[in-house]
């Protein structure tokens, strides 16, 4: 797996000079990804945004797609951080043989947290367009893999797990997915389909009080589908 540059801190204190440099490459390739698409967006663009000349996009990731694999894998990185202790702790619940309002809590929990990185993390904010292009297959096409191995894969086997759980059932099938992935979709026109979905509520942006009526309708819909599911 190719691992991200990111800013690392030197002995002496502060950044070095190279991860300072590469860092601010995936910056503002992230933003112009975002505006125009990989083919859209340059080489000689990202260099005069990250304020670096051309030559040093081929010294730190070799070409473009090097610098969209970097912009992915840092995306992911920051993503799997946010979301990965509470996706652990609802695979320890499952390990538990807890019953099933735990079960029940521990896929609201994993939704929640999704949903508060995607619609209210001002770090995620700027990769909203290029999320939306990665998921409508606008990249290449390892980046979308890269995501869905380290993201969307891991989420799917706990929440489809659950509930294989709630249904009585030992092993997950195709109803499991299809219902995990509906839930979990709930959230996603604030986020994929942000400006059109925000137009048709009539909201100029998400502030914590709209996200805490989103998400309490998102909960209430979430515990009455997955509480149906328990056998009589």
């Amino acid at each position: 797996m190719t691992n991200t540059p990111r800013r690392r801190p030197t002995s002496e204190g502060g950044y070095s000079c190279g991860d300072e440099t590469s860092a601010r490459i995936i910056d503002a390739a992230l933003s112009l990804f975002g505006e125009k698409g990989f083919e859209g967006a340059s080489t000689r663009d990202i260099a005069e945004r990250a304020g670096v000349n051309a030559p040093a996009l081929n010294y730190y990731f070799k070409n473009k797609e090097g610098v969209y694999l970097a912009c992915t894998e840092h995306m992911v990185a920051c993503i799997w951080a946010h979301l990965a202790e509470t996706v652990e702790r609802a695979q320890a619940v499952l390990e538990s043989e807890s019953d099933a309002p735990t079960l029940i809590e521990a896929f609201w929990s994993i939704q929640l947290r999704a949903a508060e990185y995607m619609l209210m993390s001002t770090e995620a904010r700027p990769w909203r367009q290029l999320y939306a292009r990665e998921q409508a297959g606008l990249g290449p096409t390892s980046g979308m893999e890269r995501v869905s191995e380290r993201i969307g894969k891991p989420i799917m086997a706990v929440n489809t797990a659950i509930i294989a759980r709630l249904l009585g059932r030992t092993t997950v099938d195709d109803e499991c997915a299809i219902r995990a992935v509906t839930l979990h979709g709930q959230v996603l026109p604030f986020h994929q389909t942000r400006r059109s979905t925000m137009d048709a509520m009539g909201w100029k942006t998400m502030d914590r009080e709209r996200f805490t009526c989103l998400m309490n309708i998102v909960r209430e819909q979430t515990f009455n589908q997955l509480a149906a599911l328990r056998p009589d």
